[in-house]
């Protein structure tokens, strides 16, 4: 999962990016609701892991850089098998 600013119509700029995998979780909120306060974020994310509180921090500060921002969704393992030169679905466990 990538997020990042967008460049043009048909341009994103990646800021910075996480991997999910197995039942991993991202909920981000994308309704117009107040940001937390600095000190309110410090405390949410206290309890992250050190690369989710990246994830978040970089989140955060594009919502306050008022820029117009972009997700992008990459999955990885059909990208993988064509790297690999692999059929399609070898990596998929039954």
């Amino acid at each position: 999962l990538m997020v990042g600013v967008m460049g043009g119509a048909n341009e994103f700029h990646p800021k910075d990016a996480i991997i999910l995998q197995n039942k991993d979780e991202v909920f981000i909120p994308l309704l117009m609701n107040t940001l937390p306060t600095a000190k309110d974020f410090k405390d949410a994310i206290t309890s992250l892991s050190p690369e989710q509180q990246r994830f978040a921090k970089s989140f955060r500060s594009m919502q306050l850089e008022s820029s117009v921002f972009g997700i992008c969704i990459v999955q990885l393992k059909p990208q993988l098998e064509v790297l690999l030169g692999l059929p399609r679905g070898a990596l998929t466990k039954e």
